[in-house]
């Protein structure tokens, strides 16, 4: 009976994680163009920080 218990635990524990799995895949495209976003307005403010330190 005691590995009925362990197997059930191993179970849930591998669809949950499945789950976590599927829901972190999904977010995937939303983030990805908002960190190339992100991105972007880094560099931009990286360049306008070089050209403000030329003379």
């Amino acid at each position: 009976m005691e590995v009925a218990g362990w197997v059930a635990v191993a179970v849930g524990s591998i669809a949950g994680g499945v789950t976590v799995l599927g829901y972190i895949a999904d977010q995937v495209p939303g983030l990805s163009t908002k960190v190339i976003r992100a991105v972007r307005a880094v560099r931009a403010v990286k360049a306008e920080l070089k050209r403000s330190k030329r003379p």
